[in-house]
């Protein structure tokens, strides 16, 4: 598996190789170059001394060293002076019978020691002032030699040196890029780490972007923003759960209570409320796959013209007896035709005239009016205020007393809401007076 870390550190420690090599290289070579000049130099002030004793009589050319203290060229040192014709005129004592190459630079001494000549070809000084010169002087050519252990020693040092010193640079570059690279990379480890502990159960977790790096911190946003669609996801899936545990479980009780009246008394069978309640039940569901799959996106809400006052009639047919039974004044004005799925819509619909049925005031009225772009729902209250409104289509939400009725879950206005919104619809309530709730479902055109 590829690691960000591993990739970082070598990337930057290869890199840093590779630069401190190229550094400590140009440095030794500078250093190779300086002190090799310095050594040429040094011979080529001595080679002066032998030029500036090197003597033309008009026959010969010699070198006079008579007076001049050069040691030196008896053991350790080399010189050789040649004429034109390659003749050789003078040579150090320490050469004995051997010669030295014609050129400059880097040799092999005759004692085998390695070496570095420097060399120079000048024409030499008449031997007497008076003397006439020569009508073609001769150009000598001079090399003076010596071993170059001491330069060797010292740029082994120097090499030694950089090497060493190249070596802890590295090593504390290592420690140091290693440590910064750790801490630069801690704030995203510390995302992987929360990351890996998230699970269904704990989609509420949100990464904190305060103190998060620029870099990251558009990341860890889009992290927050998924959670947070992922627990919408979660919610909205456990939501659809409870609605249809809450839905079916009224007609559920009925048919099982039919079944057990068939099984006692198998003469009263009632085969039409079984049928009617089974409907019911096939309509429920229809609309909740409907819903659900246009949730996930994988088909849209089917259309088609939709008779208003017809559909609120059979909605309201199975409702009228409960009315009846809490003395409810019941007005139904409804014309217009509306282009919805007429499956999504009547449970809408028969949810909003449910809730006005049960949580009207005792002997109250209930009215409906709608037209071809709205659909407006009022009951009597005596238990609702104002600032109830907001909650009325919170999943759960009962008001004590006011809202609360056996067999209800507080599910139906929030479904409600959940199948305006796939329909494009839009639901809203509001109290136009102290004593009365309307609830309004606009955009049937």
């Amino acid at each position: 598996m590829k690691s960000i870390r591993r990739h970082l550190l070598t990337s930057l420690l290869v890199g840093l190789t590779l630069v401190l090599s190229a550094a400590g290289a140009a440095l030794y070579l500078r250093a190779r170059g300086i002190l090799t000049s310095e050594f040429d130099r040094a011979e080529r002030a001595k080679a002066a001394l032998l030029v500036a004793q090197t003597e033309e009589d008009g026959e010969k050319v010699s070198l006079d060293l008579v007076g001049l203290s050069v040691p030196e060229y008896d053991r350790d040192e080399y010189f050789q002076v040649w004429v034109p014709d390659g003749q050789t005129v003078a040579r150090s004592p320490s050469l004995g019978f051997d010669d030295l190459p014609r050129r400059e630079g880097d040799m092999v001494l005759p004692d085998g020691r390695p070496g570095r000549a420097v060399m120079m070809q000048f024409v030499p000084m008449p031997a007497e002032e008076d003397q006439v010169p020569h009508p073609n002087p001769p150009t000598v050519t001079l090399v003076v030699a010596r071993d170059r252990v001491g330069l060797d020693r010292t740029l082994a040092g120097i090499g030694a040196g950089l090497l060493l010193v190249g070596a802890l640079v590295l090593m504390a570059t290592a420690l140091t890029v290693t440590t910064a690279v750790r801490r630069g990379l801690a704030p995203l480890g510390a995302v992987g780490q929360q990351a890996a502990t998230i699970d269904a159960s704990s989609l509420q977790t949100r990464f904190a972007t305060d103190a998060m790096p620029a870099e990251l911190r558009p990341i860890t946003e889009r992290l927050n923003d998924l959670l947070a669609r992922l627990d919408e996801a979660f919610q909205r899936e456990r939501r659809v759960t409870a609605d249809i545990a809450h839905e079916l479980r009224t007609p559920i009780a009925e048919l099982r209570a039919l079944a057990e009246v068939g099984v006692k008394w198998p003469e009263e069978a009632a085969f039409q409320d079984a049928l009617q309640i089974a409907q019911r039940m096939e309509t429920l569901v229809t609309g909740l796959l409907a819903l659900a799959r246009h949730d996930a996106g994988h088909q849209p809400v089917a259309r088609e013209p939709v008779a208003l006052r017809t559909l609120v009639d059979e909605v309201w047919s199975p409702l009228a007896e409960r009315a009846r039974s809490r003395q409810l004044d019941v007005a139904i004005n409804v014309t217009g035709q509306w282009e919805t799925n007429p499956t999504l819509l009547r449970m809408i619909i028969g949810n909003l005239l449910a809730n006005a049925v049960e949580y009207a005031s005792e002997r109250g009225q209930i009215r409906v009016a709608g037209s071809e772009s709205r659909l407006d729902i009022s009951n009597t209250t005596d238990q609702l205020t104002p600032e109830d409104l907001p909650h009325l289509f919170e999943r759960f939400w009962r008001k004590d007393a006011a809202r609360t009725h056996d067999g209800h879950s507080g599910l139906g206005l929030t479904l409600a809401r959940a199948a305006t919104a796939a329909l494009g619809l839009e639901l809203s309530a509001e109290m136009p007076d102290a004593a009365t709730l309307r609830v309004s479902l606009r955009g049937g055109a």
